[in-house]
């Protein structure tokens, strides 16, 4: 049986966690003293894109949010992202709304998990965001958002010296190469990244959130990885990318059923190793994202055949699913 929507209501207090790791390439930001408590329906996680680089209207591209204490904090940027978190918003999301989106983290930079870091940088500040994006990602990350910020040069131009009388900071991005350790910390989170495998990426990034007593760790693209058990470790939630069945990809026809296997074997999890992965990562749930069903197989097989290995709870997740760990 498919668990879908999750929103469980906790009566706890509990404080923010901090991670000890090593030194990385960006300061760690406002390393307060004192934590305050954070109610635990104030932790939740925003779906706000669950699909693949194949364009179905239904699934957006990969994106979420984990709110904390009604701030979000965005992984990765998919197609529509904006417009998703906009949705989410009119859903009584209030972290969503665009002015408040300024804080992102790219798990790699393969186009469906980038294609909406222009709409990102740039529609916020359209709606009247005044702070910079801060973005952190793999190595790369910098260079896209300056290139991306080059090729809208005369949008940018003309917002801020034409009629629309535009604001002169919300446009900019503050970009961060980061490599696996702690790359962000405030007064609610810790976050810190880990590698993992994706195909011919060198660098591919999986994130681990401490807000409160709560952990949630995100895989990002990856073929299985011990370093996903790693971070994990018992933690709330465990959002990772899955394939189930066997068979060609429509939108690549060229391929044969053999190079598709290939291909996905060498770059994503299948429903069999997600299930002895998140058993052995001990998660106290399992949330399926960025899923793939090849063949004729259906989210019940996917389902089953995790369940081969993992008893915990799991959540096909849905576009603007709202889950509370």
């Amino acid at each position: 049986m498919i668990v879908r929507l999750v929103a469980v209501r906790r009566v706890a207090l509990f404080f923010v966690a901090l991670i000890a790791a090593p030194a990385v390439s960006v300061p760690v930001q406002s390393q307060a003293q004192g934590k305050p408590s954070i109610p635990p329906n104030d932790v939740q996680i925003v779906l706000l894109g669950t699909g693949t680089p194949t364009p179905n209207p239904d699934r957006q591209g990969p994106s979420l949010a984990i709110v904390v204490n009604r701030k979000a904090y965005l992984v990765d940027a998919g197609t529509g992202v904006v417009r998703q978190a906009n949705g989410a918003f009119q859903r009584g999301m209030s972290a969503l709304q665009a002015p408040a989106l300024d804080i992102a983290f790219l798990t790699h930079l393969h186009s469906d998990h980038t294609l909406g870091l222009p709409d990102l940088i740039l529609t916020p500040w359209v709606q009247e965001r005044t702070k910079p994006l801060r973005l952190y990602g793999p190595p790369g990350t910098k260079a896209m958002a300056d290139h991306i910020l080059e090729a809208y040069q005369e949008d940018i131009l003309v917002r801020t010296s034409g009629i629309e009388s535009g604001n002169t900071t919300g446009y900019k991005v503050e970009a961060h190469d980061v490599r696996p350790g702690i790359v962000y910390q405030d007064e609610d989170v810790a976050v810190k990244a880990f590698q993992v495998k994706h195909g011919s990426w060198k660098v591919a990034l999986g994130y681990r959130f401490e807000a409160g007593s709560k952990s949630i760790v995100i895989s990002g693209d990856t073929s299985p990885a011990d370093s996903v058990v790693a971070a994990c470790d018992g933690c709330d939630a465990l959002i990772h990318e899955v394939y189930a069945g066997r068979g060609p990809n429509p939108g690549k026809p060229s391929l044969s059923v053999e190079q598709w296997m290939k291909y996905e074997s060498e770059a994503h999890t299948s429903a069999a190793e997600l299930g002895e992965i998140a058993a052995r990562a001990k998660a106290k749930m399992l949330i399926l994202t960025h899923w793939t069903l090849l063949a004729d197989t259906k989210p019940d097989d996917m389902v089953r055949t995790i369940r081969q290995k993992y008893s915990g709870p799991v959540i096909v997740g849905r576009d603007l699913d709202v889950i509370t760990p």
